[in-house]
């Protein structure tokens, strides 16, 4: 299933479920993503990669220099 990023909060007309501002709106019909699309109630496809924050590099010292 493709997900999507809530932009303002509704309740889905087909489902009766509440989808508050922010939270994750799931749906493999591609209908229903172009009419809440248009109403402005969903953003963009979310992918694994902007699902997931990367973790960042350590970086070694001044002091932990191989001497």
């Amino acid at each position: 299933m493709k997900k999507y990023r809530v932009t303002s909060e509704f309740i889905d007309k087909n489902t009766r479920v509440y989808y508050p501002t922010g939270s994750t709106y799931e749906t493999d019909d591609a209908e229903r993503v172009e009419e809440l699309r248009k109403k402005g109630f969903i953003g963009g496809e979310i992918n694994q990669q902007t699902a997931e924050k990367p973790k960042g590099k350590t970086k070694k010292g001044k002091g932990d220099a191989d001497q």
